[in-house]
């Protein structure tokens, strides 16, 4: 199974950092971007390795959803 967790506000002042399994990590500027390239990583994840992959994303009000690489919640 891979997560692969978006926070709200940026982890530091060059922006979200998505780590890359295998191929160290991924920075981008703006959450937007962030998000597009997590949700892209999730499916093909998912296609290579047949295993389950999500994405956790932070809202702003704190609170974290999971999602399947399709964006359907997991509830």
């Amino acid at each position: 199974m891979e997560l692969i967790e978006i926070p709200y506000s940026p982890d530091g002042p060059q922006g979200w950092t998505i780590p890359v399994p295998g191929d160290g990590d991924r920075r981008f500027a703006s959450r937007d971007e962030a998000m597009a390239f997590a949700l892209t990583l999730a499916q093909k994840h998912h296609v290579v390795t047949a295993n389950p992959s999500y994405l956790c994303v932070e809202g702003g009000d704190g609170h974290w959803r999971l999602f399947t690489p399709d964006l359907v919640p997991v509830r």
